[in-house]
C-alpha cells in the first residue's frame, strides 16, 4: 500500500494504533478491532451502527490512547511505552498534522513498528508530505483498502466476502436513484458550526475532486443535487449566513458529521445547531425547516460497514418514495433501527461475515 509499499509481517499484530475511524471500521470488518490500543482521533470513530449487527463488539473509542496532545503534537514517548505492532495509518499524517518530521517517522518505524495506511478521505493538499519516496502517491477506494488490510492481516477470504456484499449492496442502491429531475436540492452543512457559536454556517461541496475519496462517498453514489453548486470558488466549502441560505433555499438540509456531533465534548452540538435554526426568525423561513427536511448526516471517516449504513440512511432521507422514509427525528438521542423489511442491505449476512472474521486468520 502506498506510500510505504510492500509490507510483510512476521506474525499477526497483537496491538494496533488506528486513525480517525476509517481504519478502525476496516479493522472491525476484518475482526481485528479488539487489538486497537490507540488512535489519532477517537472522537470521530462512530460506533453506533455496530449496535444493529448481532454479535459485533468493538472497543469504546474513549478507551483508546490518543497519539497526539490537545495542541496536536505527537506523543512520542507514549508511543514507545505502548510499543504497538502496527500503525494502521498513513505516516504522512503524523508529519502533516502532528509536527513529526521524516526522521521521526523513520525512527518510529525502526524502533516501534511499521506503518500501513493511506490518506484517501479527500484530496491531499499541494504541500502534503510524501515520505518515504518523496513522490506523490495514489488514492484507494474502500474495497481496495479492505483487500490490502485483509492480505496483511491474514484475512483475504474475509476481505473478499466483505467486498462482495458491500459492492452488491451499493450497486443495488445506486441503480434505484431517481432521475435527477426528481431529486431534491441539498445543502450539506456542518453539524457543529452555526451562527450562534461561529457567526456562520459551513456549507460543504458534497462532490469530491478524487473519485476514490471516501469522505463524502454516499453523496457521490446517490447523485446528490447540490444546492450550492457553482458557489465554492474552487474550495471544498464556504461560509454562509441565514441570508445566503435563504437565497439558495435548499429543499433539504443534511448536517455533515451529525452522527459524531451528537456527543461532542459532553454536549449535543447537532441539537444546538438544529434548535437554533428552528428558533431563528430567519431560519423559520427556510423551506427545509418549514417542511421538516432536516437530517442527521454521516461521518466522513467511514469504512465499508459505516458507509453501508450511511448510504442507506441518506437514500431514505432524500428519496423516501424509492427507499422508504427515514424514521429518525434529527434531535433524537439515538439513531433509529430500520424495520427488517425496509432495510437496504442484509444485516444478518454482514454480521455472519464479521462473526466468522473474529475467529482468526482465514484458512489457506
Amino acid at each position: 500500500m502506498a506510500p510505504v509499499g510492500e509490507l510483510r509481517l512476521e506474525s499477526n499484530p497483537e496491538t494496533i494504533v488506528g486513525g480517525w475511524g476509517f481504519e478502525e471500521d476496516i479493522l472491525t470488518a476484518l475482526g481485528e478491532a479488539d487489538k486497537l490500543i490507540a488512535a489519532e482521533g477517537n472522537q470521530f470513530w462512530f460506533t453506533g451502527f455496530y449496535d444493529q449487527l448481532p454479535g459485533v463488539d468493538v472497543p469504546d473509542p474513549e478507551s483508546l490512547e490518543l497519539v497526539r496532545t490537545d495542541d496536536w503534537s505527537l506523543r512520542t514517548e507514549m508511543l514507545y511505552e505502548l510499543d504497538p505492532d502496527l500503525f494502521a495509518t498513513d505516516p504522512n499524517r503524523f508529519i502533516s498534522y502532528y509536527g513529526a518530521d521524516e526522521g521521526d517517522i523513520s525512527e518510529i518505524t525502526d524502533s516501534i513498528g511499521p506503518f500501513f495506511g493511506n490518506a484517501s478521505r479527500r484530496k491531499r493538499g499541494d504541500d502534503w508530505p510524501t515520505w518515504p519516496s518523496g513522490e506523490s502517491y495514489p488514492y484507494y477506494d474502500i474495497p481496495e483498502f479492505v483487500s490490502r488490510y485483509g492480505a496483511l492481516l491474514g484475512k483475504p477470504e474475509t476481505a473478499a466476502a466483505i467486498n462482495t456484499l458491500y459492492e452488491q449492496a451499493l450497486q443495488e442502491m445506486r441503480s434505484r436513484v431517481p432521475p435527477e429531475s426528481d431529486r431534491p436540492s441539498v445543502g450539506l452543512l456542518n453539524a457543529q458550526i452555526n451562527p450562534d457559536n461561529e457567526g456562520f454556517f459551513r456549507a460543504y461541496n458534497p462532490r469530491t475532486e478524487i473519485d476514490k475519496a471516501y469522505g463524502k462517498k454516499q453523496y457521490r453514489d446517490l447523485g446528490v443535487v447540490d444546492a450550492f453548486e457553482g458557489e465554492y470558488g474552487g474550495q471544498s466549502g464556504i461560509q454562509v449566513d441565514y441570508e445566503a441560505l435563504l437565497d439558495i433555499d435548499p429543499d433539504v438540509l443534511v448536517f455533515h458529521f451529525g452522527v459524531n456531533y451528537r456527543d461532542w465534548n459532553g454536549e449535543d452540538a447537532l441539537r444546538k445547531t438544529v434548535e437554533g435554526m428552528r428558533d431563528s426568525s430567519l431560519g423559520q423561513e427556510l423551506t427545509a425547516v418549514q417542511e421538516d427536511e432536516l437530517y442527521v448526516g454521516g461521518s466522513a471517516y467511514q469504512g465499508p460497514i459505516i458507509n453501508l449504513f450511511q448510504t442507506e440512511m441518506l437514500g431514505k432521507q432524500l428519496y423516501p418514495d424509492e427507499f422508504g422514509e427515514w424514521p429518525g427525528e434529527i434531535t433524537a438521542g439515538e439513531l433509529p433501527a430500520i424495520p427488517e423489511d425496509e432495510q437496504l442491505f442484509d444485516r444478518d449476512e454482514l454480521a455472519d461475515i464479521l462473526a466468522e472474521s473474529s475467529l482468526g486468520a482465514d484458512s489457506q
